[in-house]
């Protein structure tokens, strides 16, 4: 985008050169750069970016944080990418500067003055700090070709832990007016028992089921300077996540959220499914209302960019450590009204929770029969969520070898496989393949064990399906003859509720509704139908006619009786229907 005037060599020359306004000329040639990031992850192996969360993020959505941040148009000051990776946000923070100095009429020492003196970043990839260093140089090139010192920007990367590392001591600064970046998604099943300790006992934010990328957060904030601003890309599951109760309750006591965007799509990474959200959080006792963006962001298009398709906002106290569901107002308000003074479903199941997963599918589960020297006595018909509809469940025809016998009670034991030869035979031509899993390499199960305990024979019980992650409720009964997979959630119901009746239920459009409000959206337009989202469905109290009725209608599938007998439940009002017609749109159950 910058350009200083062609002059002839020689230190007058120069020196005159450096003291001359910028121009634009071009744009900057970001197309390189994103190859560059691109390229150098592509020669990282699979397991080793899962470790680390390494992604590569695209020009379009850094340049979509950095705005957001308001960096050169809220202040300016010293700006560190806590995760820098080959350099994208610091590439993205190079464009800005460079903008500012072409409307400023500034020089071009003025332009290298401020990248060199505001823009550092961190990460633990030697490789990665290498490339960062490289890209900001090229990104200057680029904006402004001309005479560079060779140690220009040569001490700006840090190669260490951004946890840990004193930045005082690495880059001359205690704090920093900006951090931004996309912090590593790693979450505690990938990290080592010590680890874990190091984090539980230096961060608060470390708690239950943890993730890297919350104590990043909690970290960026603390090296805030007052009013500074962290900008980072993200899960959204911190906002509503149990594990991520601490971290809610940190950024109220510590900062004034500023701004929660959220995408309809995980198509926002090229390597990654993960529906993201940028949030950024001010370090200052302001109590601003919350701006909310709904975003997509388009990839493909020419040029890549990030469109806000709904902006509303949401007044700051209205927040607490509780789940903060970002929805409309109007249908918050239903919701809670529908709860009122009725049980949730919590009250009518003993368990919600995904099938046990293996960890290694093509070995432990194959076709129907297909391996008759397996001992019958360990093989149970298997059940995708994929193989699950309202109503209704197709056979998929397939087995799953669980490696465990059942007692009377049903309580489960790891079988020793020397008193089941077939079943040894036939794990042992993978038991080098096995012994990689994560179950086996950190938690030291043994090598033919599945990752999750079978527990209890969930083949024998009674039960509700449901696919883990589905665009539409699709719950069915399910009367003891499958072994729910990991893509299928169960519920068992408590004792005396007819499973029908309960299924009836879930397939509603009521139902519908709270999980649209209250599950975040994963993959496009997809829910994930897991026990904390789904235990927000409140149970109309009916009589015993009432129930068999219902039953009666969703032992058939006849979803349109199912969805007017449960309106006469909940005395849906005229207002409340359309209030969920709102929020449904096209009815999708």
């Amino acid at each position: 985008m910058l350009h200083r005037p062609s002059v002839s060599s020689g230190t007058a020359a120069s020196a005159q050169a450096e003291r001359a306004p910028l121009a634009v000329v071009r744009p900057f040639a970001t197309r390189r750069a994103q190859t560059s990031g691109a390229a150098y992850l592509s020669k990282v192996l699979t397991e080793e970016r899962r470790q680390s969360g390494l992604v590569y993020t695209p020009t379009h959505l850094v340049d979509f944080v950095i705005a957001q941040a308001e960096y050169g148009a809220h202040s300016w000051g010293p700006l560190l990418d806590a995760a820098c990776g080959c350099g994208a946000f610091l590439e993205g923070a190079v464009r800005v500067i460079a903008r500012f100095t072409v409307e400023r009429g500034s020089s071009r020492a003025e332009f290298l003055e401020r990248v060199e003196g505001d823009l550092f970043g961190i990460d633990i990839d030697s490789n990665a700090c290498a490339l960062a260093a490289a890209a900001v140089r090229r990104a200057v090139q680029e904006a402004s070709p001309g005479r560079m010192s060779p140690s220009f920007f040569s001490k700006n990367i840090v190669c260490g832990d951004f946890l840990t590392t004193d930045f005082g001591k690495a880059t001359g600064h205690q704090e920093f007016a900006f951090i931004v970046g996309n912090p590593p998604y790693v979450s505690a099943t990938r990290l080592n028992a010590e680890r874990k300790a190091a984090l539980r006992e230096n961060f608060s934010t470390a708690t239950g089921r943890l993730d890297l990328y919350t104590v990043f957060i909690e970290r960026a904030v603390r090296l805030l300077t007052p009013r500074g601003r962290a900008a980072f890309i993200t899960p959204d599951k911190f906002l509503v996540s149990r594990s991520a109760r601490s971290l809610r309750s940190f950024l109220l006591g510590s900062t004034s959220v500023r701004l929660i965007a959220r995408f309809s799509s995980h198509r926002v990474f090229a390597d990654a499914a993960t529906v993201p959200c940028v949030s950024v959080f001010e370090r200052s006792r302001s109590k601003r209302s919350v701006a909310l963006l709904h975003c997509d962001a388009d990839g493909a298009g020419a040029p890549a960019m990030v469109r806000v398709t709904a902006r509303a906002t949401v007044p700051q106290e209205t927040l607490t450590e509780q789940p903060w569901y970002l929805v409309d107002p109007a249908a918050l308000k239903l919701a809670r009204k529908l709860q009122a003074g009725r049980l949730r479903l919590t009250a009518v199941t003993l368990r919600v929770s995904a099938g046990p997963a293996t960890g290694r599918d093509r070995v432990f589960v194959f076709p129907h029969g297909s391996e008759p020297g397996v001992e019958p006595v360990l093989i149970r018909p298997a059940v995708r969520g994929r193989d699950v509809e309202s109503y209704g469940i197709t056979d998929p025809r397939l087995d799953i070898l669980v490696p465990y016998t059942y007692d009377k009670a049903g309580r489960g034991t790891l079988v020793d496989l020397k008193r089941f030869p077939g079943a040894a035979r036939y794990l042992a031509q993978y038991r080098d393949e096995l012994r990689t899993r994560h179950c086996v390499r950190v938690w030291k199960k043994p090598w033919y064990d599945i990752h999750d305990q079978a527990a209890v024979d969930l083949a024998r019980l009674k039960k509700l399906l449901v696919p883990d992650v589905a665009n539409s409720n699709r719950f069915a009964v399910d009367d003891g003859h499958f072994f729910p997979l990991h893509s299928a959630y169960y519920l068992l119901p408590a004792p005396g509720v007819d499973l029908q009746f309960l299924c009836g239920l879930l397939n509603s459009r009521i139902a519908s509704f709270f999980v649209r409000v209250f599950s975040p959206v994963v993959k496009d337009g997809f829910n994930r139908y897991r026990q904390q989202f789904l235990t927000e469905i409140p149970v109309p109290i009916a009589t015993s006619a009432q129930q068999k009725e219902i039953a009666t209608a969703a032992n058939r599938g006849d979803a349109a009786a199912v969805n007017d007998l449960f309106s006469g439940l909940f005395r849906l009002s005229r207002a409340d229907a359309s209030t969920l017609r709102a929020i449904l749109g096209a009815d999708r159950s």
